[in-house]
């Protein structure tokens, strides 16, 4: 007898799993929303009252097409999208990172049910998301971007935000130095333009591969699969040479145009804050393919889950760089209260008092928008702030335990820095010195082990 064979990870599996989750994790919202400030607005208090929720959209006021935002809103999610505990999330996602499988090709599937090209092509079909006040026009903040190489031909897939301008056209920030950019950058010089396909609505775990800190002969569908566990199905495009998920929701095929730039902005950024309008790409969308009724995906940008999506692969790629220095180094994290981006927690076992500076600028060469440090002791849980803080305020002084670094290039979307991202990096070394601290206070393991709260409070 034949066995049936296992169904594929995509967005509407995990969707799945999320409403046994319970609405601390899962929200379904049946009533009419716009996708211009009010589905945002939702958001919005829902994190006001500490609540991060992946939220169901049903109805969008103009569209017949639900949406799903806030996905990746918690670390306990993202787990769950790699099937571990909540701890062991960096450590299962450094595993995948290297356990890469291929993909394979399809012929067909749900992507390919519906099919729109040349003038039938029209991106206000889409409930893109209107999040903020400061935004002129509607973006995709979901779109994973696929592109190749003009040189090497390796694939490369990246977030990239996307401006809606017309019905087939955006405007597109390619970050400098990313991969993407240097991928369009080998097409412009061919006076080329570089064909992409913007992929939207997958399984979490797809996301956060697609993130993935790897070197750019790296295919990252290879990434994807080790993450999924299983190849990622590849169906090629109908105007593009590319490949995409064949369980993909929606699929935006098109290219980006050599020398032209046009504007693209206000737009709100991880840091909290707008970014103003400047001279970015401009894509041409070529076709359009979906399933019969497919569910749009958005970002909530500006937020913890544009945010933390982030954070789990840049954990990953510090902790391999800090450890090849200081081998005792136990843990990475980055905090949401840093924006996961500005401030990274490490903890380590340290073999002399120089290995926390060599720790440090590991971190920092392995981060650039990284700019404050903070180095504890292996008895630190770097995932609780409270203990970082609690450290900071026994073991640190600052005529002793502070580096200060002027005019480091940092992160262009930190409203604190000069012009260009230039700021100051500065690390703190709040690790026990020598051995005049006394011990913390613990009970025995024993006991903490053998007492349980549900066995004494009702």
């Amino acid at each position: 007898m034949q066995r049936k064979k296992p169904m594929q990870k995509d967005l509407r599996s995990f969707i799945k799993q999320l409403e046994l989750q319970g609405p601390d994790e899962w929200i379904r919202i049946k009533k009419k929303v716009s996708p211009k400030y009010e589905a945002t607005t939702i958001l919005f208090k829902l994190e006001g009252q500490a609540k991060y929720p992946a939220v169901y959209f049903e109805q969008l006021d103009g569209f017949s097409i639900p949406a799903i935002a806030n996905v990746h809103a918690t670390r306990k999610r993202l787990a769950l999208a790699l099937d571990v505990e909540e701890g062991e999330l960096v450590e299962e996602y450094k595993k995948r990172e290297n356990a890469r499988i291929s993909p394979e090709s399809v012929r067909g599937g749900p992507v390919k049910e519906v099919i729109h090209v040349g003038t039938d092509v029209d991106l206000n079909r889409l409930p893109l998301f209107t999040h903020f006040d400061i935004n002129t026009a509607p973006y995709i903040t979901a779109g994973i971007v696929v592109a190749r190489d003009p040189l090497s031909q390796v694939r490369n897939l990246s977030f990239n935000r996307g401006m809606l301008v017309g019905k087939n056209r955006l405007h597109m920030h390619l970050a400098p130095g990313m991969h993407l950019s240097r991928c369009y950058r080998n097409a412009e010089e061919r006076d080329e333009p570089l064909e992409i396909a913007i992929i939207l609505g997958v399984h979490p775990a797809f996301s956060i591969g697609a993130l993935a800190l790897v070197p750019f002969d790296v295919d990252e569908y290879d990434i994807i699969g080790g993450m999924l566990r299983e190849p990622v199905p590849l169906v090629k495009c109908e105007t593009v040479a590319l490949e995409v998920p064949v369980n993909a929701e929606i699929v935006l095929e098109g290219k980006i145009l050599p020398h032209v730039r046009e504007d693209e902005g206000p737009f709100g950024e991880y840091s909290g804050h707008s970014v103003g309008v400047d001279k970015h790409h401009v894509v041409e969308i070529t076709a359009i393919t979906q399933r019969q009724s497919p569910i749009y995906q958005d970002v909530f940008t500006g937020h913890s889950e544009h945010r933390l999506m982030g954070a789990i692969p840049r954990e990953s790629a510090i902790f391999k760089a800090v450890k090849a220095v200081a081998p005792g180094t136990r843990a990475v994290h980055m905090p949401v209260s840093g924006c996961c981006r500005f401030h990274c927690y490490i903890s380590l076992d340290k073999r002399s008092e120089g290995e926390v500076r060599n720790a440090v600028f590991a971190v920092l060469a392995a981060d650039l928008y990284l700019k404050l440090v903070v180095v504890v002791d292996s008895d630190i849980d770097v995932y609780n702030e409270r203990e970082v803080l609690w450290a900071m305020a026994n073991r640190f002084q600052a005529d002793r335990d502070i580096l200060v670094i002027p005019n480091c290039q940092g992160s262009e979307v930190d409203p604190s820095a000069k012009k260009g991202g230039i700021t100051t990096k500065m690390a703190i070394d709040a690790t026990q010195k020598g051995k005049e601290l006394p011990k913390r206070l613990r009970v025995p393991p024993e006991v903490a082990e053998r007492v349980k709260l549900e066995d004494y409070i009702e």
